[in-house]
């Protein structure tokens, strides 16, 4: 697949695909003419990317994912269930305070 193809189905410019190829979370897309072309390794591997993304990991952190050899799932599994677990503590303190804005505006309403 071309990179505006990519581009345009994963909804992310080409230059941010271009980054991430210099970031070295692509090991190779391979060029035909001097163009690139990913394969299907490549897109599973940006799905992946992005899904990590999405859910908060900062590019180190999704190359640092994708650095560890695939022997080492546990390791994997520990890293997202970590950031499980912080995603949850900031869905928890995000609740905490909708709590205290409604408690605000309660008091405010009652005082009319």
């Amino acid at each position: 697949m071309k990179i505006s193809e990519v581009s345009k189905n994963f909804g992310i410019s080409i230059s941010t695909l271009r980054y991430y190829e210099r970031s070295g979370l692509f090991d190779h897309v391979q060029r035909v003419n001097g163009r690139r072309e990913y394969s299907d390794e490549d897109i599973q591997r940006l799905s992946l990317i992005m899904t990590l993304k999405n859910a908060g990991f900062t590019l180190s952190a999704i190359s640092n994912y994708l650095d560890l050899p695939i022997c080492s799932r546990q390791e994997k599994v520990k890293i997202l269930e970590r950031e499980r677990s912080r995603l949850l503590k900031n869905i928890h303190d995000g609740q905490k305070n909708i709590n205290s804005i409604d408690y605000l505006i309660y008091t405010l309403q009652k005082e009319r």
